[in-house]
């Protein structure tokens, strides 16, 4: 059956109809301690028992305000309660707000005096957040307070204040009706916001209606190849914005040993997640590139297997051949790694499977033929236009271009947030209206192939207009990145006499020392000259670590990058007249 018939994302009704036809079905796998000798305990909810909490605190939410409508901003990592509170939000029909503090405290608080939010649900680490640096109004008065203040390894965090006002959910438990009613919303009233990353301007309120929402959870089933129908899908919330997919499938969902509040993806203890996936069968996960690579290079080490692993979904960055082979050696015999592309507007929007990437496209991308990210999601338009570098008021002012040719990359679909929350200034920037629906610019540029797939050769913003045409960082970096002694590469744009100058910055791997880095910058060299593309570099330079966005930790942050360089090469004169031939020594 497929979820939301209404097109009201409403999550109560199906862990309602599973708690009756399958009341011991396991609805939440959470983390509960060590048993001894390295053995993890596990605490297993059943869908009678999610059921029964949801409805229960949902007349709780009513008592005290909380309904349809209702602006709560909801800052609480994967658990039972904050699943048991999230299902009871739509059976309210309250309006979530999901921000991720990695954007910056004190950006979360501009962000959301913005929205005005009329309720905050949270983890005592959130609701310190809330009144140290004023995320929402200092008045709030509908506060949910959810977890335990204890740290990771189950001590009491000292000095935390009581939150005056703030409930817990066992305090909003009442007595449930037989036969709850729905939330009295539509599919056209807002359902959700999920703010962006941040990581290439201030984070934007995606403002998802009812309809939008529930069509990015289908996409979701699609991409996951779930069929509930057949089997219970056990999805690990590795990323919490995907938090309730398994639900909405009637599945299982396991919460990962990761501390979402002091751990970046980048510092999640991989085995730590071996450990649990194997333990609870785990068969599915989203997750960034970074996670994905340190798991698969984790399992590769101590020679394990996850032989219940059978769909890994990555995405926020490019995901390269040799991590999908890795993962690939890892996983179940039929498992496979697919890379989705989309935005937090939009996603997810196509797939790529790694068997198809590795049987030949990886190859291209190594040659500069930029990433390829696969075919559209059913229901998914895409269109490749001349780039403009401003906003679009109509789809008849852009010229498509045919296949083959680099171009912005615009989409749409039912499951394509509308516009933003009160942003109109961005949603101007970011949304081209058609009268046959209205079309989002990813921000990126690529092309189509002749099979429809979609090639992915950077971001807009991030192009080098050198003075010869533009130049595209993800048919540069790839050619750098296949040497065995590079971790990974940025191209950027330093301004030059005529146009801007490209210079490609070099995060060399762990082992290599500084005695290795002038052979090595000849190799690139030699790389560089063979590309029609690379050949314009300017120059290399090499840095210890390339910055990263802070959600993914996988996406390079050129625009720091770019600042960085342009100070590297005016050191001793201006960049113009550096030539490729810049000192081989490795910066911080």
């Amino acid at each position: 059956m497929e979820p939301f018939p209404d097109d009201v994302f409403n999550l109560a009704d199906i862990v309602l109809r599973v708690a009756r036809d399958d009341p011991e079905r396991v609805a939440v796998i959470d983390l509960d301690g060590w048993a001894g000798y390295g053995t993890r305990r596990y605490r297993r909810h059943t869908y009678a028992e999610l059921s029964a909490d949801v409805e229960s605190v949902a007349v709780g939410l009513r008592e005290m305000g909380i309904a349809e409508m209702t602006r709560i901003v909801c800052m609480a990592p994967p658990s039972y309660e904050t699943c048991v509170m999230g299902v009871a939000l739509t059976r309210v029909g309250a309006f979530s707000i999901w921000i991720d503090p990695a954007v910056g405290y004190r950006n979360v608080a501009e962000r959301l005096s913005r929205v005005n939010p009329e309720a905050f649900l949270g983890t005592a680490l959130a609701h310190l957040g809330r009144i140290t640096f004023g995320w929402g109004p200092r008045d709030l008065r509908k506060l949910v307070l959810t977890g335990s203040p204890l740290s990771p390894g189950g001590r009491t965090i000292t000095g935390l204040p009581p939150f005056p006002g703030a409930r817990s959910i066992r305090s909003l438990r009442r007595h449930p009706p037989t036969e709850p009613s729905p939330p009295r919303v539509g599919p056209d009233d807002p359902c959700a916001v999920l703010y962006t990353t941040g990581s290439t301007g201030p984070a934007k309120p995606s403002l998802y209606l009812h309809r939008n929402f529930c069509q990015m959870f289908r996409n979701a089933h699609h991409s996951w190849r779930w069929n509930p129908d057949s089997e219970v899908p056990v999805d690990m919330a590795v990323f919490p914005a995907f938090l309730f997919i398994p639900i909405s499938a009637g599945g299982t969902m396991v919460v990962p040993p990761i501390d979402f509040a002091r751990q970046s993806p980048a510092q999640v203890d991989p085995a730590a997640l071996i450990h649990v996936i194997n333990d609870c069968k785990v068969g599915s996960f989203f997750a960034a590139p970074i996670l994905i690579e340190n798991l698969a290079r984790e399992a590769l080490a101590r020679h394990l297997k996850m032989p219940s692993l059978r769909r890994v979904i990555g995405a926020g960055a490019p995901i390269s051949g040799p991590v999908e082979r890795m993962l690939n050696a890892v996983m179940a015999a039929d498992g496979e790694l697919a890379a989705n592309y989309g935005a937090t507007e939009a996603m997810p929007s196509t797939e790529m499977s790694s068997r198809e990437h590795l049987n030949g496209l990886w190859d291209k991308t190594e040659r500069g033929a930029g990433i390829c990210v696969g075919y559209a999601l059913p229901g998914v338009a895409l269109k490749i236009i001349d780039i403009v570098d401003g906003p679009i008021d109509c789809i008849e002012e852009t010229s498509e271009l045919p296949t083959g040719h680099v171009g912005e990359i615009l989409v749409r679909g039912k499951h394509v947030s509308p516009e933003y929350y009160l942003d109109p200034n961005s949603t101007r920037k970011n949304k081209v209206p058609d009268p046959q629906g209205n079309w989002h610019r990813f921000g990126d540029v690529g092309y189509l192939d002749e099979r429809g797939r979609l090639w992915v050769c950077g971001r807009v913003s991030q192009r080098v207009k050198a003075a010869s045409g533009d130049v595209f960082p993800l048919q540069v970096e790839p050619l750098f990145d296949a040497h065995p002694k590079v971790r990974r590469s940025g191209l950027v744009g330093v301004p030059g006499p005529a146009g801007e100058l490209p210079v490609l910055c070099v995060e060399v791997k762990s082992e290599v020392g500084e005695d290795e880095l002038a052979c090595l910058h000849q190799e690139l060299l030699a790389l560089a000259a063979e590309s029609p593309m690379a050949n314009e570099i300017h120059a290399i330079l090499f840095k210890r670590r390339l910055p990263v966005d802070p959600r993914h930790n996988s996406k390079i942050e050129r625009t720091h990058l770019a600042t960085w360089a342009t100070k590297q090469l005016s050191g001793s004169g201006s960049p113009s007249r550096r030539t490729r031939q810049h000192a081989a020594k490795l910066v911080s």
